[in-house]
């Protein structure tokens, strides 16, 4: 599984900062919140307007007075799946072959944030907006491989049940023991057509103060304590259409084959009643019986499988930060506690099905989507006026963050991040440096790279992540005094 990504953020500062980018750090947690952030990641030591997320105890040293920051993310994805499975072999459009690929467009035109902060002699007073996680919406025109997976094990079977390609076999073993000359069509494979839209965002709304303990000419300490207000919204829309069973004699729609399949039962319930042949008949009668609830079952998915859910849920959890500066030096540490977020379904699919894919979006239910504890640490360096080195070190606590659902009885199901073997790791690094006159031009570049703890048992295609490095560069120019600008362009590439 790969990801790519494209991003473009602009801002403009009143005594500001800079932009976001969608899916850097930890499950369901986004870190850029500012586009401070593009230009150079490594932003959690660093003291500004983008502090009011990075470091908010640091804001508490800036100069007194209103300062604000509107940053705009335009962000284009695409998400390539190559997946292996051995029920593709029968699938129609694999020409034998066990593995298909799958191609997603994510996009997300607009994401927008906002950090405020009023600083009053040693107190500073703050809020900001943004999309904390999620961001964005993304279409898979041809479904998923869990979609057509679905699909491939109901015609398999599995689990000591006969799949749709036993039928027909069974029923021309049967009729041969009680010499019958009826014969069924022989299945060769399936075939269907998916669709599956997403989009996710959650809204983080923050408040919080920081104030100045030791406030000295060469060392000064802050610190900060904060809450974060979560919205979480989903909406879903999948859909397994055109289903088809592979004979000798061409696909046919799951009705008509079924359809068939009666249609041969009945005439070879005929031929054994003409030939007087009552155990024949009794075991023709008694397999029809047994077709029927089978096709019972399945009616509801002549037609296809169509879902469409929204999910929407509320959490809460507070922040606290520490920053001390010496001389040139400056230090800064926060700790984002746990959301626990539980998102409701309200969706058209009413009951729990044959299709697991879909049973985690049963109308009522709810599905648990935690937002991890995220701890991070900060350097900044400043050796020469102009010229600064940034460091900084985040990790998620994913494993703690709960990740699964609730069925109608209230049965918890795959609590999917005990899967994972770890929580996120990302280590960053930057640089800056002011330039021209009166230092109105700032240069930057910065690296970060991201390692999750990803396991065979966790990676799925309907939710997945991949380790990344990330690479951002940019320019930011003074106008005056009070405000500033910067365009600046970034890639990540996900490996």
């Amino acid at each position: 599984m790969k990801k790519f990504f494209l991003l473009l953020a602009i801002s403009f500062n009143i005594q500001l900062s800079t932009f976001n980018k969608i899916h850097a750090g930890g499950m369901m947690t986004n870190t850029n919140q500012n586009a401070a952030f593009i230009r150079n990641p490594a932003r959690d030591g660093a003291i500004g307007i983008d502090g009011v997320y990075s470091n908010p105890a640091g804001v508490a040293l800036m100069p007194e007075g209103w300062h604000m920051s509107f940053n705009w993310q335009l962000a284009w994805q695409r998400r390539l799946i190559y997946t292996q499975n051995p029920v593709f072999q029968a699938d129609a459009t694999t020409a034998g072959s066990d593995k298909k690929h799958y191609r997603g467009v994510a996009t997300a035109p607009f994401l927008p944030s906002v950090q405020l902060a009023y600083n009053w002699k040693k107190f500073s007073f703050q809020a900001s907006g943004a999309v904390s996680g999620g961001g964005g919406k993304c279409t898979f025109d041809s479904g998923l491989g869990s979609f057509d997976a679905a699909i491939g094990g109901v015609w398999f079977g599995g689990n000591e049940k006969s799949g749709l390609k036993d039928i027909p076999t069974g029923l021309n073993q049967l009729f041969s023991a009680y010499r019958l000359n009826t014969r069924a069509t022989e299945s060769t494979g399936f075939s269907s057509n998916g669709f599956l839209e997403g989009k996710q965002y959650y809204f983080g709304g923050t408040i919080g103060a920081a104030y100045k303990i030791v406030d000295k000419e060469n060392i000064k300490v802050s610190g900060y304590a904060g809450v974060r207000f979560l919205y979480g919204m989903a909406g879903y829309k999948a859909e397994i259409s055109d289903i088809k069973v592979q004979t000798a004699e061409g696909a046919k729609p799951l009705a008509e084959y079924f359809n068939g399949i009666s249609n041969t039962i009945y005439q070879a319930g005929v031929e054994a009643a003409k030939a007087d042949n009552q155990a024949a008949l009794d075991a023709v009668t008694q397999t029809g019986e047994n077709l029927s609830a089978q096709s019972g079952q399945l009616a509801k998915y002549y037609n296809g499988v169509y879902l469409q859910s929204d999910q929407n849920g509320f959490g809460v959890c507070p922040i606290i930060g520490l920053d001390v500066k010496y001389a040139w030096v400056n230090f800064a540490f926060k700790y984002e506690f746990r959301t626990k977020m539980n998102m409701t379904n309200s969706s058209t699919v009413k009951e729990a099905g044959l299709f697991p894919v879909v049973n985690q979006f049963v109308d009522g239910t709810s599905v648990r989507e935690d937002t991890p504890a995220l701890l991070t640490l900060g350097l900044e360096v400043e050796p020469l006026k102009g010229l600064r080195f940034d460091v900084g070190y985040h990790h998620f606590y994913d494993r703690q963050a709960r990740k699964t659902y609730f069925d109608a009885n209230g049965n918890r199901h795959d609590d999917k991040n005990q899967m994972l073997s770890k929580g996120t790791d990302e280590w960053l690094a930057g640089v800056e440096y002011d330039f021209g006159k009166d230092k109105r031009w700032t240069v930057s570049g910065g690296i970060q790279t991201t390692n999750y703890g990803n396991t065979d048992e966790y990676m799925s295609d309907i939710s997945f992540v991949t380790n990344s490095w990330s690479f951002g560069t940019g320019v930011k120019y003074k106008i005056n005094d009070k405000m500033q600008c910067g365009l600046f362009p970034d890639q990540l590439s996900r490996l």
